[in-house]
């Protein structure tokens, strides 16, 4: 428990402690940049959402777009939504039925914008379209603390129910599994 005792300590001192494993700095680079840059106020390109419009996008794209932009990658998706920006894919926002707590009708999978980008507006944008053409009773998300307190969520009108005990990962020294 080093690793969360140390989030716990920090959050104790409001301060934002970010994990970043070692294969992730070695096979996403790009991505760990983006994300630190956005947390710092740094993106490169700031839109905002109202500039954008939603499509939902097939599998193959939303696929293609984790897997440049997101950390943990892609996962399949039963409605995989787009925020376009001039017909640029900028912003996406996935929901599936949920993987581990059944109780609930829908989860959001992934959220991620286009690497060096902050879409402000993007995740509210995306989820209140999903809420007014899918009807959900009920949504379901996880955020990774290694990242973050889950603020987003909050903002989004989530409510805490609970934070996972740290998982374990296997390794063959170049890929986490």
């Amino acid at each position: 428990k080093y690793h969360l005792n140390k989030t716990k300590l920090c959050e104790e001192k409001n301060i934002q402690l970010i994990h970043i494993f070692d294969d992730e700095w070695r096979n996403k680079q790009d991505i760990v940049k983006s994300r630190l840059k956005n947390l710092l106020g740094l993106s490169e390109n700031k839109l905002y959402a109202r500039q954008c419009e939603i499509r939902e996008i097939d599998s193959k794209m939303s696929r293609e777009f984790q897997e440049e932009n997101h950390i943990q990658g892609s996962v399949n998706s039963k409605v995989n939504l787009g925020l376009f920006y001039n017909d640029e894919l900028v912003s996406l926002m996935t929901f599936s039925k949920p993987r581990f707590d059944k109780k609930h009708d829908w989860e959001l999978v992934r959220f991620c914008n286009k690497l060096n980008y902050n879409v402000v507006g993007a995740a509210s944008k995306l989820l209140k379209y999903f809420e007014r053409n899918y009807s959900p009773k009920n949504i379901v998300s996880y955020a990774d603390r290694c990242w973050s307190k889950g603020n987003l969520y909050i903002k989004l009108g989530f409510k805490l129910d609970h934070i996972s005990p740290p998982d374990y990962w296997y390794t063959n020294s170049l890929i986490r599994e």
